[in-house]
């Protein structure tokens, strides 16, 4: 049934790939047409990205955090293409095809949506020019949500000793929560490793946010965040609760620049800190 998606959407003008921009060969998700007579003017893909989607439903301003594989993807008008489609028109017809497939429409605008396709869970925002009745463009960001591939190792020992400290970004917590996800395992068990290695060493866990949200929103769930952790480390893992402190820095002491979407991400992160 989800297979179906590929031909919900009207038929694709073959004069459109003909003009894709040759860097973006390949840039759209394999499940998703795009309008006739648009082709593709840029594009922005990555294995793993994580978006802030804000979009409104009943006049109330709506924020989802996901992580996962990237696409944006920019269409324009080809020269010369004379069908007209409206900013309503495109974004009914994507409504059509995501909930064909049993996905969900998030917002009044029908622009947002979500769906499991491919055993995938998938976002998706389109965004058109606001009430055009002849779109020259428009452009989709999608994640199909899945946890980073961790590609840097941290050997605890190793950083502990040399900085006192070692950060840690596996640990993972929804936004603006302090439950531990189970995708968090693997950082639990370096922590868990080192601690049983090392019986007299004592360490205080560190939550780090980015600079969203307030200042004091921010400390509280970095203190939240650590808390739980420590707890983890008690109950789940039994270290004594000698060894252990917890404390939250907030946007207190950043890392990298809070002025990009990478940046926030290496803000926020566990930090194991010796005594």
């Amino acid at each position: 049934m989800k297979k179906l998606f590929l031909f919900l959407l009207l038929a694709i003008s073959q004069t459109g790939f003909a003009q894709d921009a040759k860097r973006c060969e390949g840039s759209e998700p394999t499940y998703i047409n795009r309008m006739p007579g648009f082709y593709i003017s840029d594009c922005k893909n990555s294995d793993y990205n994580e978006v802030e989607f804000v979009y409104w439903l009943n006049g109330e301003a709506k924020k989802i955090n996901k992580g996962g594989k990237y696409y944006h993807v920019w269409y324009s008008k080809i020269e010369g293409e004379t069908k007209k489609f409206s900013s309503a028109q495109i974004n009914q017809n994507y409504f059509n095809a995501i909930t064909k497939i049993k996905g969900s429409v998030l917002n009044t605008k029908k622009s947002m949506f979500s769906a499991s396709i491919n055993g995938k869970e998938v976002y998706m925002e389109v965004n058109t020019a606001e009430n055009s009745t002849d779109a020259g463009s428009y452009n989709i960001e999608v994640v199909e949500v899945e946890a980073m591939q961790q590609e840097i190792a941290v050997n605890l020992d190793e950083a502990i000793d040399r900085d006192g400290k070692a950060a840690l970004y596996g640990i993972l917590f929804d936004t603006g929560k302090s439950d531990i996800k189970p995708e968090s395992a693997e950082a639990l068990k370096q922590i868990t490793d080192y601690l049983n290695a090392k019986p007299t060493v004592k360490i205080i866990v560190v939550g780090h946010t980015d600079n969203t949200g307030t200042y004091a929103g921010n400390i509280t769930l970095s203190k939240a965040r650590a808390e739980s952790i420590k707890n983890y480390l008690i109950n789940t893992a039994k270290i004594s609760v000698s060894r252990l402190l917890s404390e939250g820095a907030g946007q207190y002491c950043p890392v990298s620049t809070n002025s990009t979407e990478e940046g926030r991400r290496l803000n926020r992160r566990v930090e194991i800190v010796k005594q």
